[in-house]
């Protein structure tokens, strides 16, 4: 996994969980952001939604953002492949505690594209644990 890759996975479930981070780590969580609700059109408000657990079947949209910050993380292979492993070894301890149980509970998602994949995934990890839901 490239280190930017490892720096923007940290960051983001860190950032999302209030754990007290670097600067730059919150900056590259929020480029990704930035870059993933650019390419794909995604709504602030569709992002916002899926802490409550809305998560809209028809918005093509929503899905590619989660994707592009999953393929950002290394966490989906441009293949739409979903590695699992890759939250579980880089995440810090005191997140794995608490995100590691969700991530192996859903960690067979699958889906017919990688859009589909990210957001199965993340119903999956909502399901499993709304109060620990997180996704910037």
């Amino acid at each position: 996994m490239k280190p930017l890759h490892v720096l923007c996975l940290i960051g983001a479930f860190a950032f999302a969980s209030g754990v007290d981070i670097p600067d730059e780590l919150k900056e590259m969580a929020q480029m990704v952001h930035d870059q993933c609700i650019g390419e794909t059109g995604a709504s602030a408000d569709a992002i916002e939604g899926t802490k409550k657990g809305v998560f809209p079947a028809d918005d093509q949209k929503l899905k590619c953002y989660l994707k592009c910050i999953y393929s950002n993380m290394g966490a989906i292979s441009d293949e739409g492949e979903l590695d699992a492993e890759a939250f579980g070894s880089i995440m810090p301890e005191e997140l794995g505690r608490v995100l590691n149980p969700m991530i192996n509970k859903c960690k067979d998602t699958t889906g017919p594209d990688g859009c589909e994949l990210a957001f199965n995934f993340n119903i999956c990890l909502y399901n499993a644990d709304p109060k620990n839901y997180l996704v910037i």
